[in-house]
């Protein structure tokens, strides 16, 4: 078994996605991993070991990016804004 991670920046929330997988596991199809704030795909593979969300985090280093970037959120914010 062989551990690997994969870092998914958003640049729109400002989030980090650390995304883990087995490289020796069984291949899948179709392996997808979405955002579990606004079920926007922050993973998609063909044929690729089972992945999940390892860890989410603040992205607070704009300077220091992954080589994944992702430039979309669909969250939608459930509280109207106070007038």
């Amino acid at each position: 078994m062989s551990y690997q991670k994969q870092l998914v920046d958003n640049t729109v929330c400002s989030r980090r996605f650390h995304i883990s997988y087995d490289n020796e596991g069984p291949l899948l199809s179709k392996v997808e991993v979405q955002c579990p704030h606004c079920s926007q795909t922050i993973f998609l593979a063909e044929n690729h070991p089972a992945a999940k969300l390892a860890r989410e985090e603040n992205l607070v280093r704009t300077t220091e990016l992954s080589r994944t970037l992702i430039r979309e959120c669909r969250f939608k914010d459930p509280y109207p804004a106070h007038k």
